[in-house]
């Protein structure tokens, strides 16, 4: 009886630790947190084969109920003396209730222009993009990595073409991460299926680091800024 008894309590104490891990995915409670754990801004530095490249910021803007996030990125790549390549990247969305309510993207691939609009209609999310129109299943996470409860998802919407993905999102064990406030211990997760994309997050549900293959083969890495809320490694005296 008092093995019993031990193990309901293990198997309790378990269930009941599983739970907590899994609270700061929480849809809700990201989207109110949001300016919480970063601030009011992420900001990364992007390297392709180790040569700094761009950078990517993400601005967050809490209005009462609702959050809006705009998302830039610039990515200039040189070859010799000339510009070899250039990509620009914005978008704009707004969040309610901790699901996303509207995203507007605009791209820039080396001078040639793409753009869709989507809006949340109910139970689906409306999609117009030059490809043509279509409907997504709602709610639905965007591709842009700096909420953590997207890594409970199956498919997200790709903020680069305006289609859903199908992925797998799997965790690979914690690993050391350079941040503003130092080395940190992080959770890095892979993505496979539509997205090949390896992403790490703090113990907070922080957006800390990126890393995924670029169109040419290159390997891009996202190295963080600023993603800590600003926080700044005190050193000793």
């Amino acid at each position: 009886m008092i093995n019993m008894h031990r193990r309901l309590r293990s198997r309790t104490a378990k269930i009941f630790f599983a739970t907590i891990s899994l609270a700061f995915l929480s849809s809700n409670a990201l989207a109110i947190n949001s300016v919480k754990l970063y601030g009011n801004k992420i900001l990364f530095d992007v390297y392709r084969e180790g040569s700094r490249v761009g950078e990517h910021s993400v601005l967050f803007e809490q209005n009462a109920s609702e959050l809006d996030v705009i998302t830039s990125f610039e990515l200039a790549i040189d070859i010799l003396f000339f510009r070899a390549y250039t990509f620009s990247y914005q978008s704009r969305s707004q969040w309610r209730e901790g699901e996303l309510a509207s995203i507007s993207v605009q791209v820039d691939d080396n001078g040639e222009d793409f753009r869709f609009d989507a809006v949340r209609k109910g139970e689906v999310m409306q999609v117009k993009n030059p490809d043509g129109d279509s409907i997504l299943p709602a709610p639905v996470f965007p591709t842009n990595h700096w909420n953590a409860a997207v890594l409970r998802e199956h498919q997200v919407l790709n903020t680069l073409t305006g289609k859903l993905n199908q992925v797998k999102i799997v965790e690979h064990g914690k690993e050391p991460v350079s941040t503003e406030a130092g080395k940190i211990v992080a959770t890095r997760y892979a993505y496979t299926g539509d997205l090949d994309t390896e992403v790490w997050y703090d113990t907070q549900g922080r957006w800390v680091k990126m890393l995924f293959t670029g169109k040419d083969g290159s390997m891009i890495e996202y190295r963080c800024r600023r993603c800590q809320n600003g926080l700044i490694k005190k050193t000793k005296r």
